[in-house]
């Protein structure tokens, strides 16, 4: 009996080694951290001087031809002890993870006063736990394709775009604007202060907005103008004149969300002019252009840009108890929830 528990207690602490904590610290208290693919990953703010990353995944056994040797990757040496690349340049720290697997588990610490971005390119598979973000007080910039994002107590400003993730936020009762959550399939979900002063823009193409019946919201707009907004990798435009319209830029490739479907195609070449009469490089460029219908669906494209409108979905502008901060939120193929 006592050679089982002994036998018990060894392969306790082999898993306990085997999945082991590490902690490494960086001295910041200003400035910016970047975070590179990185999908299992939770971000807390607190009143500290100190980035204090806390890691946790499966270790491989010990080699002993690596001896005195350290993991090289493609974001180069793990030079934190705790599976990450650290690299500093100014006020930015940039952490890159050095296994690709999804079997590394990162806890960042993060003084209020760092402002944080996270950059996930086409990292994930959607079966990770949500990228959290609670508590803080500092500027987000977060962009990803599968990863969903969970945000609460967020002061601001912040900019969190997704491909195929979802978007759930608490705004904490003191936040600033602006305020931007935007993503092509999945939903979009806002939770606001009581008191909320805010000017809101609400787009999404094929679904359905949601709204708490009490909010203090005056519409002003139900079409919107023009606008393109560069999203860091991910663009995105909205057109009215009685439909929206929007581009979709990913990664240096334009593209449009998938439309059921398309029953007519047609394409034509244009001539466009580059530089008129200004310079050497002076030159023009065929454009070729292509439409394609789906029901209500219509879009747009060139090798430079699309366009896609639909009859569906709900675009409006308003003011959230008499206006103040600027909110947008938008969603392609999801819905839209506005809550309190």
């Amino acid at each position: 009996m006592k050679r089982i528990i002994i036998v018990a207690l060894v392969l306790l602490v082999a898993a306990g080694q085997a999945f082991a904590q590490k902690e490494y610290k960086i001295a910041k208290s200003s400035g910016k951290l970047v975070i590179n693919n990185i999908a299992n990953l939770s971000v807390e703010g607190y009143d500290g001087k100190e980035i204090i990353v806390t890691s946790k995944g499966k270790q491989e056994a010990a080699d002993p031809r690596a001896e005195g040797l350290t993991v090289l990757g493609n974001s180069g040496f793990d030079n934190t002890g705790v599976g990450l690349t650290i690299s500093q340049k100014d006020q930015v720290a940039e952490l890159i993870a050095v296994d690709r697997s999804n079997s590394l588990k990162v806890a960042i610490k993060l003084p209020y006063g760092v402002d944080l971005s996270i950059k996930n390119a086409g990292f994930g598979d959607g079966s990770n736990e949500p990228i959290t973000l609670n508590n803080l007080k500092s500027e987000i910039d977060a962009s990803t394709q599968y990863e969903n994002i969970k945000l609460s107590n967020i002061t601001g400003p912040v900019s969190v775009k997704t491909l195929h993730g979802n978007i759930e936020s608490t705004l904490s009762p003191s936040f600033k604007g602006p305020i931007s959550l935007v993503s092509v399939y999945g939903f979009v979900d806002l939770k606001v202060p009581e008191n909320a002063k805010a000017d809101l823009s609400i787009n999404t193409l094929y679904e359905t907005l949601y709204a708490a019946k009490d909010l203090k919201f005056e519409i002003i707009e139900t079409t919107q103008n023009r606008e393109t907004t560069p999203l860091n990798g991910l663009a995105y435009t909205t057109k009215a004149d009685g439909q929206n319209v929007q581009l979709i830029t990913l990664n240096g490739n334009t593209q449009v969300a998938a439309a059921p479907k398309a029953k007519v195609t047609t394409e034509t070449s244009t001539n466009v002019a580059v530089g008129q009469g200004t310079t050497s490089s002076d030159r023009t460029e065929t454009s070729k252009r292509r439409t394609a219908t789906a029901g209500d669906f219509t879009y747009t494209y060139s090798n430079s840009s699309v366009f896609a409108s639909s009859s569906r979905g709900t675009a409006i502008s308003g003011k959230l108890n008499g206006g103040g901060e600027k909110i947008v939120l938008k969603s392609t193929h999801g819905k839209i929830y506005l809550r309190k």
